[in-house]
């Protein structure tokens, strides 16, 4: 979040705080029914519309609305959400509003897991977690691990400004916990990675976490199962590959789009040759048999030519081949 969003949410923030109030919403789906052999899980993130204090940056509620609408129809069996659900986490306004776009998701009875992003906490952190819990029940815990189909989704809360050092350690222990777990434990074969802000990012607009490079990716990269990691906060797609590991950005449902550094000037090699300002889309995951399968799928609109999707496929151990999308 850049200077100027601080400032303006800063203003705002003691208003809308007192403002809210308790909001009944019925609870998203949370069981996973699947006819098919390997179930598809869907991921997005950054689906917040954008503030109303932005008032420089994009509008993009018909292109999230569609996206949306997309993910219904081509149904995958779960949807992961990487955080910035809503744009004010204690505001009510802005949960109706995410309640009015997920309605596709929530009549085709696709369950939601979802993490936190830095959003959510913008006002009163109870206040938004009464919301969060209305509508996902069994979020006991801020972070925790959802095995699919022989896939372990290990799902962060990488708010470590919000949470304190304190509470951020204490899942550090319990990360490196769970991946030595998952590593010993033969019926999962893929371990993926899933928290709202990236490792590594080409955004001219947020930053590297450095806290999850020194900490979180050590075990990531180490465990011969973790097949990618997954981020938002980045509202781009970005597909990087280090050290025969995969770190993927998938922040393109529907906030304001970054624009991210071009070829010259990049931290960090994007395996994606985009432009500036990336699509909207979503990522899908396929176990089958022994490959995982990763793509990127860009929004589709009625009469425009769809943008280049991406799509790899990664094979235990550490062994990768692009397909092509």
């Amino acid at each position: 979040m850049d200077r100027l969003t601080t400032i303006g949410v800063v203003l705002v923030g003691v208003l809308l705080a007192s403002c809210a109030t308790p909001l009944k919403a019925p609870p998203y789906p949370d069981t996973l029914f699947s006819l098919r052999k390997h179930p598809v899980v869907g991921i997005i993130g950054d689906t917040q519309r954008t503030g109303f204090v932005e008032v420089w940056r994009e509008r993009n509620n018909p292109q999230r609305e569609a996206l949306l609408r997309q993910i219904a129809r081509e149904r995958p069996d779960a949807l992961l959400h990487l955080g910035d659900m809503v744009f004010y986490g204690s505001y009510e306004d802005d949960w109706r509003y995410f309640d009015d776009v997920m309605s596709p998701l929530r009549s085709a009875g696709i369950p939601i897991y979802p993490v936190l992003g830095n959003h959510e906490y913008f006002g009163t952190d109870a206040t938004m977690l009464d919301y969060v819990r209305e509508r996902f029940p069994d979020l006991k815990d801020l972070w925790y691990v959802k095995v699919i189909d022989s896939v372990a989704y290990v799902m962060l809360n990488t708010n470590y400004r919000d949470i304190g050092m304190h509470e951020m350690s204490r899942q550090w222990v319990w990360y490196v916990h769970q991946m030595d777990m998952l590593k010993r434990d033969p019926s999962v074969l893929f371990i993926v990675v899933l928290g709202h802000h990236p490792p590594y990012t080409n955004s001219t607009v947020v930053d590297d976490e450095d806290l999850l490079q020194q900490y979180f990716v050590p075990a990531y990269m180490l465990n011969p199962k973790a097949a990618v990691w997954f981020s938002g906060h980045s509202h781009a797609y970005e597909h990087f590959f280090k050290d025969l590991k995969h770190f993927v950005v998938s922040g393109g449902g529907g906030g304001p789009r970054q624009r991210m550094l071009t070829k010259e000037y990049q931290q960090h090699l994007d395996m994606y040759d985009g432009e500036m300002l990336r699509p909207f889309h979503y990522c899908t995951v396929e176990r089958r048999d022994s490959v995982l399968h990763i793509t990127m799928r860009p929004l589709r609109l009625r009469g425009v030519t769809p943008a280049r999707a991406d799509s790899f496929a990664i094979a235990l151990p550490a062994t990768t081949a692009y397909l092509q999308p």
